[in-house]
């Protein structure tokens, strides 16, 4: 029986772009208007070693404002994501998955807007098969099955590329492999003790690692 066609679906922000600092100061912005704590981004080891719920409770972030201050946040972003870099070594690493006749797609809490105008602005536009934006930010696994029949996907045949905890958690709850990245929001040290399928450290070991799956 032939195998289905390889699918990776990328995290946006932290995993393919460089938005973390970016999003840090739009955070500050506007932190005061739903009460919450601003962030120093010369504490980001600190917070990187947090689990999501960690962080959220240093910074007096309720969940139940969170939608809100996240939907704030994507709008302000739009204003400056031309300006966001990728990655160092992310644009050569998606090109070769795509050599490889892998399918790539991508999965955010971000607006496709602003996914679209990040692609457009690093001429990564044709690199992609489908943007897809989910806005349940801690029910990540519910937003990956959604995708999943949206695109006529099977699990096997599917890999997941993140930078949270959170994202280990959720894939693991589906049963999808997930290749945990250490240069985004969460360091190696937090994301090795959520035990993800696999833990790489630069962009230029995607492929092989996709490739044993």
């Amino acid at each position: 029986m032939e195998k289905p066609e390889k699918t990776v679906i990328f995290d946006f922000d932290g995993t393919i772009a460089d938005t973390l600092e970016t999003i840090a100061v739009l955070y500050n912005q506007v932190a005061s208007d739903f009460n919450c704590k601003p962030v120093s981004f010369e504490d980001k080891d600190k917070f990187r070693a947090m689990k999501t719920h960690e962080f959220l409770k240093e910074c007096n972030i309720p969940v139940l404002i969170l939608p809100l201050l996240a939907i704030k946040i994507k709008n302000e972003l739009r204003n400056e994501i031309k300006k966001v870099k990728p990655v160092d070594g992310m644009i050569k690493a998606l090109h070769d998955i795509r050599e490889a006749g892998i399918k790539i797609g991508v999965m955010s809490s971000n607006s496709v807007d602003n996914i679209r105008l990040f692609l457009n602005e690093n001429k990564l536009h044709d690199i992609f098969d489908f943007i897809h934006s989910g806005k349940n930010i801690f029910g990540k696994d519910k937003v990956i099955l959604r995708l999943l029949s949206k695109y006529k996907l099977k699990r096997n045949s599917v890999v997941y590329v993140g930078d949270e905890t959170r994202d280990i958690e959720a894939l693991k709850r589906i049963k999808v492999p997930i290749i945990a990245v250490s240069w985004g929001f969460n360091s190696h040290e937090i994301l090795e003790k959520q035990n993800p399928d696999a833990l790489i450290d630069t962009p230029d070991e995607l492929l092989n690692v996709i490739l044993s799956f």
